[in-house]
């Protein structure tokens, strides 16, 4: 009945005649129990409070403390009240009834039968083991639920303590944000003015130099393009932060064309950069893109790698292999390590220091976002002082089905 890992069990023979002891004990050998013997009912009280047991089989009739006696003490303390008794009796029938009003759960007439007493021994044996076993179970099933509420505990800890870095990182990020935008929104505001207060003296001549007002107002546009460039940048960034960076999709968008215009229009900027811009271009090379998005794409690489090409030149190619169009932007510029190159698609990540190259931060972001909207993928490879390589990869023809987090308008 003993199971290998289980814990023992423990029945406690009570009887002041030590050969009636010796007799249970032979008798219940097979079951290979914890048998305590005592022979007193005060030497049981001791026992009792020592050690938990399955069962009491215990003689009424004893010197000092009879059976009976002993039964009550053990129901008044708490601890003892719900071991099983069962007295071992000789008296006559009349006296059965005082075992039940003492406690016992059943009696057994002496000399015992040792079949009717293996019989009754295994019920309660099998009983405690039962309950020893739920117990044991409702023990490791709090335990695992102690256990489940602190890993529990310690996961919400790490996420709040996540929460908390990445909080202070969106601070930091937003005030450093907040002054790289504040200094670049000024940066075309100071020449404008400028061109506006010359552009005004110059009406109020008696010949106003025409081309010289020209010429002002020439500049005056270009620094108005930069402050909308500006502005819509950070428009972008609340499109995307909201989950929302609208599409229209057209068919037989020439990207070659689009790559070619942007460059044309990039002549000015790759003269005062000390950049030649060389283009690999076909003909054509269409498919399924939004025209103002493709366009953002091809303005944002061109014009990150005048600004860190060095003087050297710049290669525009573009490609076309089954079904899918590419785009690579290669400068000879200043490069970035690996830790750089991790995080340069991220929102106000930039690869060197703004003080010296400016910027807010967002055209690479910008970029990333608009690529993987029209289903495409970007990836830069670069090493320090060996220039970048982006390489952009458009599907020719519009996914079925808008992947990621951002929402596409048609």
């Amino acid at each position: 009945m003993q199971a290998g890992n289980a814990p023992r069990t423990s029945v406690l023979l009570v009887d002041d005649q030590p050969a009636d002891l010796l007799a249970m004990e032979r008798h219940l050998g097979p079951f290979s129990l914890h048998l305590v013997k005592a022979c007193s009912g005060e030497e049981a009280l001791h026992c009792i409070e020592d050690e938990d047991f399955a069962l009491v089989l215990m003689d009424v009739r004893m010197p000092g403390l009879d059976g009976f006696e002993t039964a009550r003490l053990m129901r008044e303390n708490a601890e003892q009240s719900h071991v099983p008794l069962i007295f071992l009796t000789g008296a006559p029938p009349e006296e059965h009834n005082l075992a039940y009003a003492s406690g016992a759960v059943d009696w057994l007439r002496k000399p015992v039968e040792p079949e009717i007493l293996r019989a009754k021994v295994r019920v309660f044996v099998e009983l405690h083991r039962e309950r020893e076993t739920l117990r044991r179970q409702q023990a490791e099933l709090r335990e695992r639920e102690r256990e489940a509420l602190e890993e529990q505990r310690l996961r919400v800890e790490a996420e709040r303590e996540r929460l908390v870095v990445e909080l202070r990182e969106a601070v930091r990020l937003r005030d450093e944000f907040l002054s790289v935008a504040s200094h670049e929104l000024r940066t075309p505001l100071t020449p404008l003015a400028l061109r506006l207060q010359l552009m005004w003296q110059g009406l109020e001549a008696e010949t106003p130099d025409v081309e010289r007002l020209r010429g002002h107002v020439e500049v005056a546009r270009g620094q108005v393009r930069r402050m909308a460039s500006l502005v819509e940048s950070l428009l972008d960034t609340t499109r995307i932060t909201r989950g929302r960076l609208p599409l229209r999709r057209e068919r037989e968008v020439n990207l070659a064309t689009i790559v070619r215009g942007v460059a044309v229009g990039f002549e000015t900027q790759a003269a005062r950069a000390g950049c030649a811009v060389e283009m690999e271009t076909p003909t054509r090379v269409t498919g399924e893109w939004d025209v103002l998005r493709l366009e953002q794409v091809v303005t944002h690489l061109l014009s990150n790698a005048l600004k860190f090409g060095a003087g050297g030149p710049v290669l525009l190619r573009v490609e076309e292999q089954e079904g899918w169009a590419r785009l690579t932007v290669r400068d000879a510029g200043i490069g970035m390590d690996e830790k750089v190159r991790a995080r340069i698609f991220g929102r106000f990540e930039r690869g060197v220091s703004e003080r010296h190259y400016g910027g807010l931060g967002l055209g690479l972001f910008i970029t990333h976002q608009a690529v993987e909207a029209m289903g495409g993928r970007i990836h830069v490879e670069s090493a320090p002082g060996r220039g970048s390589t982006f390489t952009v990869e458009l599907p020719c023809s519009a996914p079925k089905e808008a992947g990621g987090g951002t929402h596409h308008d048609a």
